[in-house]
């Protein structure tokens, strides 16, 4: 909690100014000797020797490559704004494609302006595959920008998202890139009262931070744009590298 009260106020500031074998041991049963009375010898049938147990070969597990988890919904409080997916196109389609993004990223903003718009209108709009948005905020300015979308009335998250990689240069080179960040959350219904509270959002703020180490942790995502199709790690900000990896799982 101390920590990301602390990365909070950090932020505002930032924005502001900016989881054997046991050896059987056969131990055999003693045997008594006992002495026969004169008679003529009779040769005993020996004992049958113990069976040697066999050992059971330990089955082998097919490691499973990583697979991107849905992340809970932060538990409703009244009167603020909850973290929730962005989810795009069919939610039952046979292919899934997991976007990891930082705001700041020229690369994502590259994307998300000339590649993006192909891959909707081929794979998204149709219904082929389900496509899904995740932040990876490089810096504690994305990690601002990444909160304030999240805190976007329904529906209008990914909007503001789109808003902002559309005109990264001027809010990233801007003296004062809170005000022009308060600028869209406003087109897209937050008041200043609004922005405030968003940025103190500790809720939201750890989910954030939580899909971002579960990518890092488990998924091995280290830079952005990172995707996943299915399974399969793509990348690389080109419509044509996804084409092909969707391709062939469709």
């Amino acid at each position: 909690m101390k920590r990301n009260t602390a990365i909070l106020i950090v932020l505002v500031l930032v924005l502001g100014g900016c989881a054997g074998l046991m050896a059987l041991g056969v131990i055999p049963n003693p045997f008594k000797a006992t002495e026969a009375p004169p008679a003529p010898v009779v040769a005993e049938t020996p004992a049958p020797a113990p069976e040697t147990p066999v050992a059971e070969t330990p089955a082998v597990e097919t490691p499973v490559a990583p697979q991107p988890e849905t992340p809970a919904v932060t538990p409703s409080v009244a009167g603020q704004p909850t973290y929730k997916e962005y989810v795009m196109g069919n939610e039952k389609a046979k292919v899934v494609v997991i976007e990891y993004a930082s705001l700041t990223c020229p690369h994502c903003a590259h994307f998300a302006d000339v590649e993006f718009p192909k891959l909707k209108t081929n794979y998204i709009d149709n219904g082929k595959i389900k496509y899904v948005f995740r932040d990876f905020p490089l810096d504690g300015l994305a990690t601002g920008a990444a909160l304030l979308a999240r805190c976007a009335p329904s529906g209008r998250g990914m909007i503001m998202v789109d808003l902002m990689f559309k005109n990264q240069s001027e809010w990233m080179r801007s003296e004062k890139p809170l005000e022009v960040l308060r600028g869209y959350a406003q087109l897209a219904g937050l008041d200043s009262a609004g922005v405030d509270a968003c940025l103190k959002n500790e809720a939201i703020l750890k989910e954030i931070q939580d899909v971002q180490q579960k990518a890092v942790s488990l998924y091995k995502v280290q830079s952005t744009p990172t995707f996943f199709v299915g399974e399969e790690m793509v990348q690389g900000n080109d419509y044509e590298t996804l084409k092909k990896a969707i391709d062939k799982q469709l």
